[in-house]
């Protein structure tokens, strides 16, 4: 008889063990679940390479697919990485030589390249970019648009930064202001306001390929992608989507969305006059591209230490080479 009670008294004691760990992992499963619901708040400057988030938001994809994104402009890179620094946004859409910057000694790393590009911008009466020689040009030195001008000027047209006089202007916006105000010669700027200056009247006489990679890419938080696995691959299968819509219709279905950039109305006509657009979809940064874009910062000061991609970028199964 005891010793049925000792065997009964086993087997509740086993059920009662056995209860509390299906306890604990229910409550786990739930941290887990809730752990990957986080807000995606991505932060960018007024550039072609935000556009497709911008894009996303007007065509209500976000919510199709399940994803909370709330999406903040801001006018300058240094804008951009002060709201990094202040934990404001959690991915941001910046490129290779403003990454350098903050790289070192931060938890924010690399997932993707984004579509994007750059152009010089010259007042007209400038033809061709050795006319420029000892002439103004309005750049932010701390991003692409410095290296982009080095290699410009170098591999074209055998001339040197030093051959040309660089005003430092954070803002793309000011820059085509300085343009048109003739307070410089010419600009590096990206798109809209590549547009933007040609709607004023300027030139432009050189504008990388969007069907290249040109140094631009969304960086992440290891703190919010740590606990946001599932929900960051969503938000690439929403960029994926978004891109091909814009190479079927071109800019001329998201006129709202570049009103939010400040962009003139005849300006717009610019962009939806264009040729058909082929933006490449988000994939690995190449390794050349990365070691060429640091060792430029290196050379500017802008970042010390081991050049290596592997441990600046993170692999994300969206992400392809």
């Amino acid at each position: 008889m005891l010793r049925n009670i000792k065997r009964v008294l086993l087997i509740v004691s086993m059920l009662v063990v056995s209860i509390g760990i299906l306890a604990l992992a229910g409550t786990s499963e739930v941290k887990a679940a809730d752990a990957g619901t986080d807000k995606i708040i991505v932060g960018s400057t007024k550039s072609v390479s935000s556009l497709p988030l911008y894009a996303a938001e007007q065509s209500k994809l976000y919510t199709k697919n399940g994803i909370d994104v709330e999406l903040k402009l801001y006018d300058t890179n240094a804008e951009l990485n002060q709201a990094i620094a202040n934990n404001e946004i959690n991915v941001a859409v910046t490129d290779l030589v403003n990454y350098s910057s903050f790289a070192k000694g931060s938890n924010w790393k690399i997932g993707s390249t984004m579509p994007g590009y750059n152009g010089l911008v010259a007042n007209k009466k400038y033809k061709s970019i050795k006319s420029l020689k000892g002439k103004k040009i309005a750049v932010d030195k701390k991003d692409i648009s410095g290296y982009y001008l080095k290699n410009l000027l170098k591999k074209k047209n055998k001339m040197k930064l030093s051959d040309v006089k660089i005003k430092q202007v954070d803002s793309e916006s000011t820059r085509v202001s300085d343009l048109k105000d003739k307070k410089v010669a010419a600009a590096i700027l990206s798109d809209p306001s590549i547009s933007n200056a040609k709607a004023n009247g300027a030139k432009v006489l050189n504008k990388q390929s969007y069907k290249k990679d040109n140094g631009n890419i969304l960086v992440f938080s290891k703190d919010f992608l740590s606990k946001n696995v599932a929900s960051t691959n969503s938000l690439y299968s929403v960029i994926k989507e978004t891109i091909r819509d814009i190479n079927k219709q071109g800019y001329v279905a998201y006129d709202m969305v570049l009103s939010k950039y400040g962009v003139s109305d005849k300006a717009v006509g610019i962009l939806n006059n264009m040729d058909s657009l082929s933006m490449k979809k988000p994939h690995k940064v190449k390794s050349s591209d990365f070691k060429k874009t640091f060792k430029y910062a290196k050379s500017k000061k802008m970042y010390k230490g081991k050049i290596s991609l592997k441990k600046f970028s993170y692999s994300i199964k969206q992400v392809k080479k």
